[in-house]
């Protein structure tokens, strides 16, 4: 059993994960394996399996799935592996310390800390706000800043650059498959749920990397309305999920007043009445109940 896994779900992402596995691979810290959660169509599928024999590394675990969506590739990434600690990357991220994995290894001398992420360095995205964060806000938006230079607890942790304790994990479940499309704040929810539990979540800016965004492969989608939508359902999830009824009132009168900026911008009043359609979506997958099973330990 190592003492971390480090675990990539990829989709479509080509050479950018491929420099990202031979980075983790190159590490100075030797007590890891690999797991490559692979939710790749089948060119991309080819060109991954082509690269795993062209590397060889006993640490290297490749898994393919067909069932699209983050949460659910994290799930089948717990249920094979076997470590006390367990680091999720992007398939598009580049590490900038030779030491990364030791650092967020060494993150967790103190027990009660049951999370950690790293500095990331957004290639495309900016923060906004002048504090370390990545939680929402009272109406529902994004507050992050992952850019500070102090080690220091927030309230929630990135994906692009997170770990945990196995045994937070075991005590929270997996991450929850209700957020779908570009999953967004699948990340959020599961930081939030370890932090509930009774966890320390901690910011460790030694733990640096960039962030690349890739423009297509992953979760991302090209069309901006189409984003919109998804950021809409899954906010209006994550607040019916955490904060309840209540919490409802707030995000409705700012994603109102977003929704109304968009159909200026866009120049389409239509775009109101969609926006709010998926946030009703996100509700109503609330009365479904949460999807956060890990599946049954299908061999190593």
């Amino acid at each position: 059993m190592p003492e971390l896994s480090v675990v990539i779900p990829t989709l479509n992402r080509g050479k950018l994960f491929h420099d990202t596995a031979r980075q983790v691979l190159a590490q100075a810290y030797g007590d890891f394996d690999l797991w490559v959660i692979d939710q790749s169509d089948p060119p991309g599928r080819a060109e991954n399996e082509a690269l795993v024999a062209e590397l060889a590394d006993p640490r290297l675990r490749y898994v393919h799935v067909t069932q699209k969506g983050l949460p659910n590739a994290r799930n089948e990434a717990l249920a094979r592996l076997d470590a006390r600690l367990v680091l999720f990357l992007d398939d598009d991220v580049i590490l900038l310390r030779p030491d990364f994995l030791a650092v967020h290894v060494a993150a967790f001398a103190d027990p009660a800390v049951g999370g950690v992420t790293g500095r990331i360095v957004e290639r495309s995205v900016r923060p906004n706000v002048d504090y370390v964060a990545a939680h929402l806000s009272p109406g529902g938006r994004t507050l992050t800043n992952l850019w500070g230079t102090e080690r220091q607890e927030l309230l929630g942790l990135k994906g692009a650059n997170m770990s945990y304790r196995m045994e937070a994990i075991r005590q929270v479940g997996g991450f929850d498959r209700r957020y779908v499309g570009t999953a967004l704040l699948e990340d959020t929810d599961y930081s939030w749920r370890v932090h509930r539990a009774g966890w320390k979540l901690l910011y460790e800016p030694a733990a640096e990397l960039i962030h690349l965004s890739a423009p297509s492969g992953g979760v991302r989608v090209e069309d901006a309305v189409r984003g919109e939508r998804w950021r809409f359902r899954s906010t209006a999830y994550f607040v019916r999920k955490h904060r309840g009824r209540r919490g409802l009132i707030p995000f409705t009168a700012t994603f109102g007043a977003i929704a109304l900026a968009r159909a200026v911008r866009w120049r389409d009043p239509s775009a109101v009445g969609e926006l709010a359609e998926a946030a009703r979506e996100g509700v109503a997958a609330f009365s479904e109940g949460p999807d956060e099973g890990i599946p049954a330990d299908t061999g190593r």
